[in-house]
């Protein structure tokens, strides 16, 4: 049953984001919708590849870091596929932004 509360608790703050970026007093709506990004990723291609442009244009590490935090967060919730999945696709992106600065 736990597995289904990430891809709810995603659902509702990717609303939220889309709600927060209509009003324009409340700052948040890039931020949720990269959050519910990071936590759907491993069931849609195409968050995965949005995930892994933000991994690249980070410089910081921060999406790595949010990576391995909802990764631990796919555990708690006994989803240990989902949990490879993102292991995989941040290990994959912070990969190649570590070989193009070496190649720099």
């Amino acid at each position: 049953m736990r597995k289904f509360i990430i891809p709810t608790i995603a659902t509702l703050i990717f609303i939220a984001g889309l709600v927060s970026m209509v009003l324009p007093f409340v700052p948040l709506g890039w931020l949720l919708i990269m959050l519910a990004s990071l936590l759907m990723s491993p069931y849609f291609k195409f968050m995965r590849k949005f995930i892994g442009w933000l991994a690249k244009k980070d410089k910081t590490g921060l999406v790595e870091k949010a990576g391995k935090k909802a990764s631990k967060l796919y555990e708690w919730a006994g989803d240990d596929k989902r949990a490879d999945e993102m292991d995989t696709i941040i290990d994959e992106n912070s990969q190649n932004s570590e070989s193009s600065k070496e190649d720099k």
